[in-house]
Parts: C-alpha cells; sequence; structure tokens
C-alpha cells in the first residue's frame, strides 16, 4: 500500500455510510461495512467531524477512525485591525491557529520584503501592515505574513494618495510613520486634524 498523503473530505452532515463507501472508493480502507460496523461499535460513528483531512492507505481502519474525530481545517481566518501596533498584531498570533511565535513575526517585521518601492530604505515593515480579513495557510511563515500584509497596502495605495504625499514634501514612509504617531498620540478621534498639522 501506498504511503502517500492524499486529502478526503467529509461534507456537513454527510452520513456514516457514505464516509466508509468513499474512503474505500479512494483505496484507503479494504471494506466500507466493516470499517462502519467498527465505528458504531466503537461509539465513533456519532462524532466524526467534517472538513479535510490526510490520509493514507498505510494507517490502519483505526487509525483512520480516530483521524477522523478530529478535523483541524488546512486554512485560517488572520484578522487585523485598524489601529494595532506591531505588539498587538503578535499577540494575536497564538491564538489565530497559525503556527508564528511573535519573535519570527517581529524579526520578519524589522526585515521588511524586496520589492515595494515604498519601503526602500525602511527598517521596518510597521505601518505598512494592512488592517484586512485575510485567509492564511497554517504553514504560512512569519516572511511569508508580513509580505501579504505589506502587499495589500501597496494593492490599496493609490497613485493619488502617492502624489497627495509627494506635494506635502512627503516620502510614503514618512507620511505612514506621521499617520501612526498622529494615531497613537490622538486618544481622541477629533484631536487628529490638530495633531496632524504640529507635525
Amino acid at each position: 500500500t501506498s504511503g502517500m498523503e492524499q486529502q478526503f473530505r467529509i461534507e456537513q452532515g454527510e452520513s456514516v455510510n457514505s464516509v466508509a463507501v468513499n474512503l474505500e472508493a479512494m483505496g484507503f480502507i479494504r471494506d466500507a461495512e466493516s470499517f462502519r460496523a467498527y465505528l458504531i461499535y466503537s461509539g465513533l460513528d456519532t462524532s466524526i467531524q467534517a472538513g479535510e483531512y490526510q490520509l493514507s492507505a498505510a494507517m490502519s481502519p483505526i487509525q483512520i477512525a480516530h483521524k477522523l474525530q478530529d478535523a483541524t481545517p488546512a486554512e485560517v481566518t488572520f484578522v487585523v485591525l485598524p489601529g494595532w501596533r506591531m505588539e498587538e498584531l503578535a499577540a494575536s498570533l497564538s491564538t489565530s491557529g497559525l503556527s508564528i511565535t511573535p519573535e519570527a513575526f517581529f524579526a520578519a517585521v524589522n526585515a521588511p520584503p524586496q520589492g515595494f518601492d515604498f519601503l526602500s530604505g525602511a527598517s521596518s515593515a510597521e505601518g505598512f501592515l494592512f488592517p484586512d480579513s485575510y485567509i492564511f495557510s497554517r504553514q504560512m511563515t512569519a516572511d511569508d505574513l508580513v509580505a501579504e500584509l505589506v502587499r495589500h497596502f501597496a494593492l490599496r495605495l493609490s497613485r493619488d494618495l502617492e502624489l497627495a504625499y509627494q506635494n506635502q514634501g512627503l516620502t510614503v514612509y514618512q507620511a505612514v510613520t506621521l499617520a501612526s504617531i498622529v494615531q497613537r498620540e490622538a486618544v481622541r478621534i477629533e484631536e487628529s486634524p490638530q495633531i496632524a498639522s504640529v507635525y
């Protein structure tokens, strides 16, 4: 039997019978009927979870039965809220389902991704991590995460905005740094214009 892992999907509300028949059809188990009987006998039939699984034919039917009790999605939704500081973003990683440590995240932010004009000469990507809701693979690395957040920033950075900054004699990097300072200093939103004009 091949030890190659393959994806196996269980739909929401799918019957135990259907799951067993599909497992047999894909070659993960030899006999759907005895597999179904084992699930029911061991009481595992009621706790099978819908979702994506990585299975291989080298696994025993009992291993497969237990594996189907715990669906870990291959992708996670990762939310970056507006006004979040780097520390807040790092703190949210621990509950995100991503296996990125805060240390790896800080290291990635302080080694800004290449290929973005507005980051040339910048020592950090802080301020360029675009707030949004993202869908990431659980395997995502810290560098990929930072590059993706910066790429979203680049997508939202219109040419008009760049020109407006230039007219003020600011680079995009300076403007973002300034905006971050204003956002941090202005506890009440109505103070923002006053603080911005001071700078």
